[in-house]
């Protein structure tokens, strides 16, 4: 939609490759570096006639520090045809930051497979790998979860970069509107019940769950969680790692749970029937339980439920609500630009083929007065990679259960009448309306709204 991007016309040291030591301090200075690719080159140059073991070091811990340095959330590895290839995941975007001739003389792969614990050279036959390590970084400890996987020009690798100095584990730094976080503060002080957050993978899922788990941390409650993986190490709280090679699955890992006097339980996920049924009767004698699982929206989490067998009245009777949440970038303050308005005819456009109570509040939230609409600058500045945006945050869709969304569960209602019951009778507000509050007040672009929640518009 055109209305989107409109602009404001006003003026404006060498070691065996097999003893990694995982928490070893590097020394290596890329401040004086603009990029990787300038970085990768000098450590080649300079070091010709050192050991191929030590620049190897060399170059895993430089691609390392200049994914903390930009802020990556995942590092990519990987061949193509002669090349050497990296991209970081930076802000949900992946971007090229290293792309040069293969040496063979340097074998990087089998660096990190023996940081992460796998054998130096990749199985004859396909295996699924994944291990982790930690380094210290700039003075800051860093776990890295590593994925192998086997493709025609050679092993890719995948880092996962888990910067616990950046997951913002205080409930307050998730993004959620004044209303929304009053509500959610309430809800995880329950005494019973379930909660469920759902979203799209890499939405932010565990660090919402983790920011909850943290804001009610205390010796006076048992709390366990059930993970696959455990991501990050949280004080004071019981974690467990699922297991399916030692038996110690989803269902087993429950049933321990409940054993244990806990007071709240975080289970990773629900997949399956089993699960689903233990934690929604647990739910009903006393337990509070968060836990996430894979819709597209926050009404639709009921439906789910339904088709992994779980009878309605269990649904209406244990469950507190659901919260679906999507990461949106944030416009980089330093040089966005202010936006005009949506004009009322591309709003009529955009919301025709809405239902009609929803297309209404969207179109009153887009043509309020007083919005302080911005766009991204096209080229960027330094700030901002030239990309316009900097930095991440969320835009939540909260439903809670109320007596007429319980009738409609009882009644096997589908999606579509329970999101119009809680809009109309709980008051939800949508991802999509979340989104627009955030770019009415210039936190991020409408153009950036759409393109996150275009599935549901």
């Amino acid at each position: 939609m055109p209305f989107w991007g409109q602009k404001d016309d006003s003026p404006k040291s060498q070691q065996n490759i097999s003893q990694p030591q995982t928490n070893q301090q590097s020394s290596f200075d890329i401040l004086k570096y603009n990029t990787l690719e300038e970085a990768y080159n000098n450590i080649i140059n300079a070091k010709l006639k050192s050991p191929a073991i030590d620049l190897a070091i060399k170059v895993s811990d430089i691609i390392l520090e200049f994914a903390i340095k930009e802020r990556a959330s995942d590092v990519h590895i990987e061949g193509q045809g002669q090349n050497l290839r990296v991209r970081f995941r930076i802000d949900g975007i992946l971007h090229d930051v290293l792309n040069v001739p293969k040496n063979s003389q340097i074998p990087l792969i089998q660096r990190i497979r023996v940081l992460a614990g796998f054998d130096p050279e990749p199985p004859s036959t396909y295996r699924n790998e994944e291990g982790r390590f930690q380094k210290i970084i700039n003075g800051r400890t860093i776990q890295v979860r590593v994925s192998s996987f086997p493709t025609i020009n050679g092993e890719k690798l995948v880092l996962r970069v888990l910067d616990k100095g950046q997951l913002g584990l205080d409930i307050e730094q998730l993004g959620m509107e004044a209303d929304t976080l009053s509500i959610i503060k309430k809800i995880i002080r329950n005494p019973y019940g379930i909660f469920f957050v759902t979203g799209a993978t890499g939405s932010g899922k565990t660090t919402t769950l983790y920011a909850m788990l943290k804001n009610i941390n205390n010796p006076a409650i048992n709390i366990i969680t059930l993970e696959d993986p455990v991501e990050y190490r949280l004080e004071g709280i019981n974690q467990a790692q699922i297991d399916f090679k030692k038996g110690f699955t989803w269902s087993e890992g429950l049933r321990t749970i409940l054993r244990q006097d806990p007071d709240v339980i975080m289970i990773g996920e629900i997949r399956d029937y089993e699960t689903a049924e233990i934690s929604l009767r647990a739910a009903l004698t006393g337990h509070l339980l968060f836990t996430t699982i894979h819709t597209i929206n926050a009404p639709s989490t009921i439906e789910r439920l339904f088709e992994m067998g779980i009878p309605p009245f269990l649904i209406a009777s244990s469950m507190i609500g659901a919260m679906a949440q999507r990461l949106v970038r944030k416009v980089c303050q330093k040089c966005a630009r202010k936006a005009a308005p949506p004009t009322e005819a591309s709003v009529n456009e955009f919301v025709k083929n809405m239902d009609p109570l929803e297309a209404k509040i969207v179109k009153e939230l887009l043509l309020q007065p007083n919005a302080e609409y911005r766009v991204a600058n096209e080229n960027g500045c330094s700030e901002c990679r030239n990309t316009g945006y900097m930095g991440r945050t969320g835009i939540f869709e909260l439903m809670l259960m109320n007596e007429e969304i319980r009738k409609e569960v009882l009644n096997h209602s589908t999606t579509d009448i329970i999101k119009k019951v809680a809009i109309q009778t709980g008051k939800m507000r949508t991802l999509l309306m979340d989104g627009i509050l955030k770019a009415r007040s210039g936190i991020t672009t409408l153009a950036e709204v759409i393109r996150v929640t275009a599935t549901m518009v």
